[in-house]
């Protein structure tokens, strides 16, 4: 079982890229764009003026000579597909990023097995083409981070490499031009060749190996660095946000407290007064505003519990493991809650840089009002049911979760006031709980909204913002 999770997770991580799309989008303008299309321009025209405007090909090998009409035809089919990518790079930032990575793969394959025709036609083992395929090894680890891409791309070109030279060797022993027969020492200098091209052909097929570790390795550090980097500031950039909340709602809270204690006082006094001179007439209206200030220093009271909040450490946290903790808190088993609960949460999803407490209030606020609604439109049946679902929206890397229950519903009418402070639609609800949740999701740059239709439940979706830098 534990060799089975282990593989599986090293699967993911091998089909997985730790680089964000915006950054893989970028890395890719700059390899493709920034960096291939002139190297192609000057490749495609130095090949170009060797092969049509000068004798450098002829007699540079037996196979220069014999296959240099084919080696010309294969150029001008090379050309018109570089012609397309050169084109489609013009506007790399512009294609759907599953394209732009796509294409790019495409066009690094056709590249390589083009760099090893020209092995086989310059020479095998003497090319200098040979240098080339570090290069394309480098590309490889720039344009794809996903592991298993970029791993098999760069294996391609090492087999393509070793594919060139051996084809090389078959078509030299098959040239026609080639003497039958050699003497002792002819064959013995042919021999000490054929082991010293083999022992060179092992070290640069080495070091291409090596050369592809290296680069996938410096990559995967390169990431590591960017992403804790990225991750600092933002943990930072959190903190510093809450603790401008907090500050801004305590010197609020404060500022109004006082103003508010005067009016109390005023009213009592005015209320005694009345009550001795026996004026019952404004009586019960300076109770209301007394009420009424005692209803507002409660308000107060709680905005400065949020200032204090706000001053605690902001953590990073998994949405799985914090989701599972609020669904036991909102149906413990012991309570034996008729709720079904079908839960579906994507793999993978991004942590969100928050306070514990501050998202355990949104999931186990809308936990537990949903699990009312469906336990109130079913009480005299088995049970309700509720959905839970936390999804990534690929468009801005936000956790989207959502909350469907099978209750009554809300009114259209009071579907944009269920997020005020003490409105409420259940018979002894407080109106804070969804007020909550908004404070809480905005707080983080997030959003919250309802949607509902009268007899077939309600749903609450909360955004919760994965990045507080969105660019670098």
């Amino acid at each position: 079982m534990l060799h089975s999770q282990s593989f599986r997770r090293f699967f993911r991580l091998m089909m997985r890229s730790a680089v964000d799309a915006d950054h893989r989008r970028e890395r890719l303008r700059f390899m493709e764009l920034n960096l291939g299309v002139p190297t192609k321009i000057a490749v495609l025209g130095m090949l170009g003026y060797l092969l049509f405007l000068s004798d450098w090909f002829r007699g540079l090998s037996v196979i220069g000579d014999v296959a240099l009409p084919t080696v010309k035809t294969f150029f001008i089919a090379y050309l018109i597909i570089n012609t397309l990518a050169i084109a489609f790079c013009l506007f790399i930032t512009r294609w759907p990023l599953a394209l732009a990575q796509t294409v790019t793969l495409m066009v690094a394959a056709v590249d390589t097995l083009f760099v090893s025709a020209m092995v086989v036609v310059t020479g095998g083992i003497e090319s200098v083409m040979y240098w080339i395929f570090i290069g394309l090894i480098v590309r490889n680890a720039i344009s794809n981070p996903i592991p298993v891409v970029q791993i098999s791309m760069n294996l391609l070109a090492i087999a393509s490499y070793l594919g060139a030279v051996r084809v090389h060797r078959i078509l030299v022993a098959l040239d026609p031009r080639a003497p039958e027969f050699l003497d002792l020492e002819q064959l013995m200098s042919e021999e000490i060749l054929s082991r010293q091209a083999d022992e060179l052909l092992f070290v640069r097929a080495s070091f291409l190996l090596l050369m592809s570790v290296c680069c996938y390795g410096v990559q995967v550090l390169f990431d590591r660095d960017r992403l804790a980097e990225l991750e600092s500031r933002e943990f930072v950039l959190r903190q510093e946000q809450l603790r401008s909340a907090g500050r801004l709602a305590a010197e609020i809270a404060h500022q109004l407290k006082n103003p508010l204690a005067i009016i109390n006082n005023a009213a009592w006094s005015l209320q005694r007064q009345a009550e001795k001179s026996g004026n019952t007439t404004i009586t019960q209206p300076l109770q209301i505003i007394r009420d009424e200030v005692d209803r507002s220093d409660h308000i107060l009271t709680e905005l400065m519990g949020y200032a204090r909040l706000s001053e605690g450490r902001v953590e990073k946290l998994d949405m799985s493991t914090e989701l599972d903790e609020a669904i036991r808190q909102a149906f413990p088993p012991e309570a034996d809650f008729k709720v079904k609960v079908q839960v579906e949460v994507t793999r993978g999803l991004p942590a969100l840089l928050m306070q514990r407490v501050h998202l355990r209030e949104v999931l186990v606020n809308l936990l537990v009002n949903a699990r009312d609604a469906a336990l109130a439109n079913h009480k005299n049946e088995k049970g309700g049911h509720v959905w839970i679902e936390a999804k990534l929206d690929a468009a801005d890397r936000s956790v989207m979760f959502t909350v469907r229950d099978d209750g009554a519903g809300i009114p259209a009418d009071q579907l944009e006031r269920v997020f005020e402070p003490y409105f409420s639609t259940k018979v002894k609800g407080t109106g804070l709980g969804l007020a909550i949740v908004k404070h809480n999701a905005e707080l983080y740059g997030g959003s919250v909204r309802a949607e509902s239709e009268l007899g077939k439940g309600a749903i609450f979706i909360v955004g919760f913002s994965s990045r507080a830098l969105l660019t670098e």
